[in-house]
Formats: C-alpha cells, sequence, structure tokens
C-alpha cells in the first residue's frame, strides 16, 4: 500500500489553520489523514485521533500502523472529547459533522477545553450557531474561509482564546453591514421590524469575515443560498394559511437582503 497521504481543500485548510509544534486532538478523525500529514511535516508534536464509529477507528489504526506513528499517533474510540484526559492537548480539530454535534462534544468537557488554545472547526450546516457559541463562551475568531471540495462550498473557522476578533469587535462588522444595507430599507424591500434580525441572521450565517473578502466563491455560496430560498418561497406559496402568507414575505425579505450583500460594492 502507498504510504502517502492524500487531502482534499477541506482538510488541507484545516490543516492550514493548526499551530506549529502542538498537540493535537482530532476528533472524528475518518482515517487520520489530517493527524499523519500534519506529523509527516513536523506541523505538530503528537496527536490523540478519536472516533466513535468503529470503521473509520480501525481505518484509522490501520494507517498509523502502516506508517509506524503508533508512539505519537495514539487512535481511540469514543465519542468526542470523552476519551481524552484533561490537559492532554492544547489544540483541537472537528471536521465534517454537525454543527450543533460540535457544539454539543465540546460543552460536555470544559475540563478539556481548559488546556485548549485553538479550535479549528468545519461545520456542516448551523454555522451561525457554532460562529455565536464559540464567541458567547469567550473565543476569538482568528479567520474563517470558504473552501471548495467535490462541488460543494464548506466553511472552515479557527478560533484562539488570544488572537482574532471578540465578540464585540465582530459586532462592529455587523453594524457595518446594517448602514450597507439601508437603502433596501428606506425603498421599502424591507419591513423596518424584521430588517436589523435578517441582516445580523445573513452575517452570521454566511460569516462576518468571509463577507469583507469579497470572493466568487462567496458570490456562489450566496446564490446557492438564494436558490434554497427561492425554492422555500415556492413551496410555501402553495398554501393559502395566513401564517404562510407573512412568512413568505419574510423569505422574501432575505431574498433581497442577500441579493443586496451580494452586489454591495
Amino acid at each position: 500500500m502507498s504510504l502517502s497521504v492524500t487531502m482534499g481543500p477541506r482538510l488541507q485548510t484545516v490543516a492550514s489553520y493548526v499551530p506549529n509544534g502542538v498537540n493535537l486532538g482530532d476528533i472524528g478523525t475518518d482515517h487520520a489523514y489530517l493527524p499523519i500529514a500534519l506529523y509527516e511535516t513536523q506541523r505538530i508534536s503528537k496527536a490523540v485521533a478519536i472516533d466513535v464509529h468503529e470503521g473509520p477507528y480501525q481505518s484509522a489504526l490501520t494507517a498509523v500502523k502502516a506508517r509506524h506513528l503508533e508512539a505519537v499517533i495514539d487512535v481511540r474510540l469514543g465519542d468526542g472529547l470523552m476519551p481524552l484526559e484533561s490537559g492532554e492537548v492544547n489544540v483541537l480539530t472537528l471536521a465534517g459533522m454537525g454543527g450543533r454535534t460540535m457544539l454539543d462534544i465540546l460543552s460536555a468537557r470544559p475540563d478539556v477545553l481548559e488546556s485548549v488554545h485553538d479550535l479549528i472547526l468545519q461545520p456542516q450546516g448551523a454555522e451561525s450557531a457554532v460562529r455565536l457559541a464559540m464567541l458567547g463562551d469567550g473565543w476569538r475568531l482568528k479567520a474563517e474561509r470558504l473552501v471548495e471540495e467535490d462541488d460543494r462550498i464548506y466553511v472552515v473557522m479557527a478560533y484562539s482564546k488570544d488572537d482574532g476578533w471578540d465578540g464585540a469587535e465582530l459586532q462592529t462588522i455587523q453594524r457595518s453591514w446594517i448602514q450597507r444595507l439601508y437603502p433596501l430599507l428606506e425603498n421599502g424591500s424591507i419591513l423596518a421590524a424584521e430588517f436589523q434580525s435578517l441582516v445580523q441572521k445573513l452575517v452570521w450565517h454566511f460569516g462576518p469575515l468571509i463577507l469583507d473578502e469579497r470572493t466568487d466563491l462567496l458570490s456562489r455560496y450566496m446564490n446557492e443560498y438564494k436558490s434554497m430560498l427561492a425554492r422555500r418561497m415556492e413551496q410555501m406559496k402553495k398554501s393559502n394559511n395566513t401564517e404562510i402568507i407573512a412568512k413568505i414575505r419574510e423569505v422574501s425579505e432575505e431574498l433581497a437582503l442577500v441579493e443586496g450583500l451580494r452586489i454591495w460594492q
């Protein structure tokens, strides 16, 4: 078998945010490609690779043993952070799982998080919930990036206890978008009662730092979100329920705001 480890763009991006020389905990490790690649490029000192499922756990064990890395990459079967001892790792990576699952995993072991100074997360869904929960718990957002793999767009976020933007600083970005999109309120596209809450929802969904990058990938990400909203609105139009009619108006306003975000220069 080949001993080379090939990671896709998603895991490469996660790896790029891991600080040098750390003790890594890779949660949901799958084949342990991330800790193997980081160790073989001398980026980390050692790692604990954890998966809750027997199949990926066995794949990780096989990959680590094939490279004779058992002394530096400890593969464990277990749920989230439960197999870790307090103080054992100082950086955590969680990739390829639902955002709310990530939050449940992180909240279950505050003693493990005490020694962790960096978190690199790649949630699949509930991105805004992850951002707001991390900032609410005192983490600072160092960076966030969109990455494409197999025709899907993913979000990678890097948090730190010491570096990056705190929640109050990121609120200034949210307020700047409220000001930028204010003309949509003035021309009647949006109801005043919902304007600020909808802008807030979209800023935390797309990411306050990602929004300022204005990349082609962001434009695609926004177009995909608009398509999802349009499909939802078409489904709702089939109902005569008065509550649904009010919801159609809200989705229409959200569509207008997403377009405002997309074309703003």
